[in-house]
Formats: structure tokens, C-alpha cells, sequence
């Protein structure tokens, strides 16, 4: 389920297991009370939070979501986003946005892998370019990649914010992520989703 939040329609996203109604919401940018909401109304059990970098729009709900399930573990981003996180309040400022408060979060590195559903696992591929500390959550057995503001369809991330670099983000994109099977659907932070296989073949900012 994708649920767009905030001004910049940054899509959060609730993958729920469908025998055990647990959930993980990955960054939740904002309009926490509407996320809580999707919850309660599917019966889902909040376990986990993921987050793909440190970038306001795409944590900016998380704590308001530990106010509510405070037992929640938050996993990710990189700890090189740590900057980000400690800088919520001046990111509120310069977007224009609520300053949603602080939280503590669990960095994940390249590689590691997190078991969240009895059935499925999320590999944590560290892809700095977008932020420094970017990670994309990839499910191999659903076959799927969360990708946060790394890729989108035709498109990149941004590297204008501070501390992006367009060079690491290509490379990221291209060993990284074109790496993974093309049928290997993305779930983008904004602008819908695509394939591998379609942006390796037709991205014209990163051509596999």
C-alpha cells in the first residue's frame, strides 16, 4: 500500500504479511495520524520501521508514529545520513514543513539483512549519491526494491542537497541496483514505480 505524505507527495509505504497482519511502514514522511490510520482500518500490526535516507519528507512521521507504538524499532538509514537526522529542525525550516521531533534509529549497513516477515527479508544495499547515508531495502523472495529517492522512473534522485554527489549516485545506481533482476520491481519515493529492467534500458540519466 503506498500512501502519499506531505507537500511533496513522498510515498510511504505499509507492506503487511497477510497470515500474520504484521506491517512495516517504510519512510513515513509526514501526515503520521493518516498512516495510523491505514493501520487500524486493515488490522495491521506495526513491527518495524525502514527508513532510506535522512531527508525530511521521508522521515518526518517517524515520531510521531513511536508515540503511538512505542515498542517499534526504526532500521536505517546509513549512519553517514546521521547529519540529516540531527538537523530536522532546519530541514522543517528550509521545506517549509512541521518540525516532527527527534527519534533514535538503528543504522543498518551495506549488505546486512533484516528478517522482519517470517518469510521474507529486506538486503540493505547502502547507495550514497541522493545523501551520503541512502539505502535501498531489496526482497529478494517478493521480488521488489525499495529505493527511496535513489531511482525513479526515467529519472534520478537529486544531488543538489548537501553532501549529494551525482558520480556516487551513478555508481550506486549501476552496481547496486542494475545489478538486480529486471524484473525486479521499484518502489520509488515519489513519481510511481517501474522496473530494472526498464530504467536499465531507458533512464536517460543512467543507461545500464
Amino acid at each position: 500500500m503506498a500512501i502519499p505524505v506531505t507537500p511533496f507527495a513522498q510515498e510511504c509505504r505499509i507492506l503487511a504479511h497477510q497470515e500474520t497482519s504484521d506491517a512495516v511502514v517504510v519512510d513515513p514522511g509526514g501526515d503520521a495520524q493518516v498512516i495510523i490510520g491505514a493501520l487500524e482500518q486493515q488490522g495491521l500490526k506495526l513491527k518495524a520501521i525502514l527508513l532510506t535516507h535522512g531527508h525530511l519528507d521521508h522521515v518526518g512521521g517517524t515520531r510521531a508514529l513511536l508515540d503511538k507504538f512505542p515498542e517499534v524499532k526504526v532500521y536505517g538509514p546509513h549512519r553517514d545520513d546521521e547529519f540529516l537526522l540531527t538537523t530536522l529542525a532546519q530541514q522543517a525550516a528550509m521545506f517549509g514543513i512541521e518540525n516532527s521531533g527527534s527519534f533514535e534509529c538503528e543504522y543498518v549497513g551495506d549488505n546486512e539483512v533484516l528478517k522482519l516477515f517470517p518469510d521474507a527479508s529486506f538486503k540493505v544495499l547502502h547507495t550514497p549519491g541522493h545523501t551520503p547515508g541512502g539505502v535501498c531495502f531489496y526482497c529478494e523472495e517478493e521480488n521488489f526494491v525499495l529505493v527511496g529517492d535513489t531511482l525513479f522512473p526515467g529519472s534520478i534522485g537529486r544531488t543538489d542537497f548537501p553532501r549529494g554527489n551525482f558520480a556516487d549516485l551513478e555508481n550506486s545506481i549501476k552496481t547496486r541496483l542494475y545489478t538486480l533482476p529486471e524484473s525486479t520491481d521499484v518502489m520509488c519515493g515519489h513519481m510511481g514505480d517501474t522496473t530494472i529492467g526498464q530504467e536499465k534500458s531507458s533512464n536517460p540519466y543512467v543507461r545500464g
